[in-house]
């Protein structure tokens, strides 16, 4: 689990820091960051109706 969190750690640094990422580190930063947001708006939306 903790072999996890660092990967995902040094993901999100490639991408917003460094800017030096590759296509798969993209890609697990936009699965962990999308689906909690989708969630959210998802939510709203159903108690606003």
């Amino acid at each position: 689990m903790e072999h996890k969190l660092n990967t995902i750690k040094s993901d999100m640094y490639n991408v917003f820091v460094k800017g030096d990422a590759s296509s798969l580190q993209m890609a697990r930063v936009f699965i962990v960051l999308a689906i909690p947001v989708m969630i959210v708006f998802m939510t709203g939306a159903h108690l606003v109706k």
